[in-house]
């Protein structure tokens, strides 16, 4: 009575096959957790996809970060469903959305998004929020098969043509889009978003605060690379100017130092 038929689902796809599954009432709140979120997050993309009729762009590093890791998720989640682990699928293909999708790339495109005069920068955000939403839709379809038909009927299906999510194709794995570089340098972007937000935090600071530098110290290698990045990173920490220089925190591979 108290929770919807997609929630029971969720739950029943944590079990491993052949084996006991105790009933924990927490399993269902946390299922409830994601499908609000999956609901929230898809209506917020598909809010800036209005219109939107997907057209290859010149990907910047963080879309290349993301496609990267989403295949490495259809992998997994596609291996595991083919030998019935269906928990480790389910499993895999959550983390990459609430993380990968919602906490880290969402946020860093989010100022593009926004922008009237985005560019470049907002239409290969748009791409792949395109790409990589329709595919988290597909691969956690035969868990939560109706949320899933719901946004893909509000959206997608007048655009593929194709009646139901349940008899499109099914995600193919794409070696070409495994970018180990473009996952090191986004991992160390991400971190070091986490400890500008930490250090605005601390200081009582609105996350929308202006800062007025931020320095980086790294390697050479690793400065040709992050270059790449600078226009997310002050659209997303709301910083006026990044420099290399002389850093003071320690972030990952990097330091770096915060100035108001």
């Amino acid at each position: 009575d108290n929770y919807d038929v997609d929630t029971l689902r969720y739950w029943v796809g944590t079990a491993t096959w052949g084996e006991d599954l105790a009933f924990k009432e927490n399993d269902l709140i946390a299922g409830r957790k994601f499908l609000t979120k999956l609901w929230n997050a898809s209506r917020f993309v598909l809010m800036h996809l209005e219109g939107y009729s997907p057209k290859k762009a010149k990907l910047e590093l963080m879309d290349r970060w993301l496609l990267s890791k989403m295949n490495k998720v259809i992998k997994e989640a596609t291996g595991n469903f083919m030998k019935y682990n269906t928990s480790v699928s389910k499993k895999a293909v959550e983390q990459f959305f609430w993380h990968d999708l919602c906490d880290n790339y969402l946020e860093i495109v989010k100022s593009a998004l926004y922008d009237e005069k985005g560019g470049n920068r907002k239409e290969s955000a748009k791409y792949v929020l395109y790409y990589s939403l329709f595919t988290v839709l597909k691969l956690i379809a035969p868990i939560v098969p109706h949320i899933s038909e719901e946004i893909y009927q509000k959206y997608y299906a007048k655009i593929e043509k194709v009646k139901s999510i349940h008899v499109s194709e099914w995600p193919k794995y794409d070696e070409k889009l495994i970018d180990k570089n473009a996952e090191e340098i986004g991992g160390i972007v991400i971190d070091i978003v986490s400890e500008v937000r930490k250090y605005k935090t601390s200081k009582g600071l609105s996350l929308k605060t202006e800062l007025s530098r931020l320095v980086i110290e790294c390697d050479k290698k690793l400065e040709n690379a992050l270059k790449e990045t600078f226009g997310d990173l002050k659209g997303t920490l709301k910083v006026e100017e990044i420099e290399f220089g002389k850093g003071k925190e320690k972030v990952g591979k990097v330091k770096i130092s915060i100035f108001e």
